[in-house]
């Protein structure tokens, strides 16, 4: 049995940086009105990541099984960085898995696919246990393009379009503060919207 998914850990460090949503609004030349901005800004990287389903912000998730799986296990976050297995033995201890008896690999959507390999043979985990077996999951993009190396892994840079609609939405979020504005202010502009389309993963 798999149980949701939940995030256990996040970086501070936000995606697209407060320097970066005042120079996009002019406001680089004054601190007045920080608090709110990143207020804003917050609120625009985490409703770019649920409307995407990508994993913006760097973070470490958890999913919890009552026991072992065969064939492929697919964990739906976007992208997978590295897979952590524990389970609970039998006295209930927690055990990490040699990472050479399984293997994880990235899908097109960058989910990851995980399965064991012929050498793993099942330990007896601790019985009736929610959680017997854990699997930890490290997520989410680089926000430095040359963090990785050169490109190493092209697949965790930052999207440029992400960024953009992260700007675009605090930014209007920030001209329009009223719950309420004339009609025909858009609660989310279109070109936002076109870009998060864009960037969209359909599982």
């Amino acid at each position: 049995m798999l149980k949701m998914i939940d995030v256990i850990a996040d970086e501070d460090d936000r995606p697209v940086t407060l320097q970066q949503l005042k120079k996009h609004v002019q406001a680089a030349d004054f601190d007045d009105d920080d608090e709110q901005l990143e207020i804003f800004l917050d609120a625009a990287i985490d409703f770019v990541a649920s409307r995407t389903a990508l994993t913006l912000r760097r973070s470490t998730w958890r999913v919890d099984r009552c026991d072992w799986w065969s064939g492929c296990l697919n964990v739906l976050l976007t992208p997978v960085r590295d897979v952590t297995i524990r389970y609970l033995d039998a006295a209930g201890a927690t055990q990490t898995v040699d990472a050479e008896l399984y293997r994880w690999e990235r899908t097109k959507l960058g989910t990851a696919e995980i399965r064991f390999l012929d050498a793993f043979s099942s330990p007896a985990v601790k019985a009736d246990t929610f959680n017997a077996v854990q699997l930890e999951i490290e997520a989410g993009f680089d926000e430095d393009p040359n963090q990785t190396g050169a490109g190493d892994d092209p697949e965790l840079i930052f999207p440029s379009r992400a960024r953009q609609a992260v700007l675009m939405l605090a930014a209007s979020w920030y001209r329009n503060r009223e719950a309420a504005a004339e009609a025909e202010l858009k609660v989310v502009p279109l070109a936002a919207e076109a870009l998060m389309g864009q960037l969209r993963v359909y599982r």
